[in-house]
């Protein structure tokens, strides 16, 4: 049972008066059917008692998933247009006798007034990692819908309640008009050449040597390890803030968040160099200031999006270009595995460890795809075109569908 269908039987038969079997659904309406006073007869009735005594409370950080369920359901049943529908700070009146909460405790502050204070006494588990909760509220029952995320402990953007960005456009958008921000202006900084640190990001094809420059202690490259770290910090605090804002845990996810973006760093960059290696290209993984601010810029406005490095390389005029679009793209693909596999993880048994790994992960899959000089994806645009094209779109689809919809 998807959650559509699992919301739509929700509202359509909350009334029934007994069920044909002893099924969770069936158990449900019955307990909350008897709970109500409602005398229904016909299919007309139904819709009228609705439309009169119920109310539809949206949570602030209801996710957006569960918010197109309510929409993609009125879409189908017209009638449902007319119950009232307010978000949670605008609700006020008692004298409902149905109020269906929509956001678990940590999405809705109604739902998690009602369950911190024993008013919710039945639960019900439904596939797809919906949680329905009835109870009495006074003299209303009240019906609490919420997916795995709003009994997460960090399953809410806290960025967005200290994003510019509100107050102009609704939270769940900011995430969404925060990472369109960064890539305009990554498209900016494609155009204007002129800015000293992104010239750096063409030095590899103008003659600038690996290593030049660099730091080295028995022919490690201690630069490149700095950079790294340097990166792992920058990103570990944008998805901190992201996740968690000024709140006393901000420390502790920040140390926790550092040592996994480092993980994943260290990952990504091993994968490009595995490939470097074999097609015998000179890399080198360098930190950039410009795309570390506005990592942090991103963050502050909703949801991080940038890269905090770049790839350093010299590449001999000789070496055939699918060797370095194989090269470039490699890491990218790695990346987006683990987002998808962590993603999925995530979706069975959510936890901010797994938000964190495949917030990252997306992060360096999208952004370094973007066909941007300095990024992977201009290499393997310039390589072939309906690579860059099928592993843009495949990444891209991914990563709206889990950072925008999970």
């Amino acid at each position: 049972m998807n959650n559509r269908l699992v919301f739509f039987l929700l509202i359509m038969q909350l009334v029934v008066f007994a069920a044909a079997n002893s099924s969770d659904p069936g158990m449900l309406f019955l307990k909350i059917s008897t709970q109500m006073d409602a005398n229904i007869t016909n299919q007309a009735d139904t819709e009228l008692f609705f439309q009169q005594n119920s109310v539809i409370v949206v949570g602030e950080d209801a996710s957006l998933g569960e918010k197109l369920i309510i929409q993609a359901t009125k879409v189908q049943n017209p009638w449902l247009n007319n119950v009232k529908e307010v978000r949670e700070t605008n609700f006020t009146d008692d004298s409902y006798k149905l109020i269906i909460l929509v956001g678990g405790p940590s999405q809705n502050n109604l739902t998690n007034y009602v369950k911190n204070n024993g008013y919710l006494n039945e639960s019900f588990q439904f596939e797809g990692g919906i949680t329905v909760e009835t109870g009495k509220w006074g003299n209303a029952t009240v019906v609490t819908i919420s997916d795995k995320q709003g009994y997460e402990i960090a399953s809410k953007r806290e960025s967005t309640s200290y994003s510019p960005l509100n107050g102009i456009i609704p939270k769940e958008y900011i995430p969404v008009a925060a990472t369109g921000i960064s890539v305009i202006i990554l498209a900016l900084i494609n155009v204007v050449k002129t800015v000293f640190e992104f010239k750096a990001l063409d030095f590899g094809r103008k003659g600038k040597k690996v290593g030049q420059g660099s730091i080295f202690i028995w022919k490690i490259n201690i630069s490149e390890i700095i950079a790294i770290i340097g990166a792992s910090i920058v990103l570990g605090i944008s998805i901190s803030w992201q996740y968690f804002g000024p709140s006393p845990d901000f420390l502790k996810w920040l140390v926790i968040n550092s040592i996994i973006c480092l993980a994943g760093a260290i990952l990504h960059e091993v994968t490009h160099k595995i490939m470097a290696i074999l097609f015998k290209i000179k890399i080198e993984y360098k930190f950039w200031p410009a795309g570390s601010a506005l990592t942090l810029l991103s963050s502050y406005l909703g949801n991080a999006f940038s890269i905090q490095a770049f790839l350093l390389e010299e590449i001999d005029p000789k070496t055939a270009k699918w060797k370095v679009g194989l090269m470039k793209l490699a890491a990218p693909v790695v990346s987006a595995v683990v987002m998808v596999v962590f993603a999925g993880i995530y979706f069975f048994d959510p936890s901010p460890i797994y938000r964190v790994v495949y917030s990252t992960s997306a992060l360096w899959a999208m952004a370094e795809m973007l066909p941007f000089s300095g990024l992977d994806g201009k290499d393997i645009k310039e390589w072939n075109g309906f690579v860059w094209f099928v592993a843009f779109s495949a990444i891209g689809l991914a990563y709206v569908v889990i950072t925008f919809l999970l």
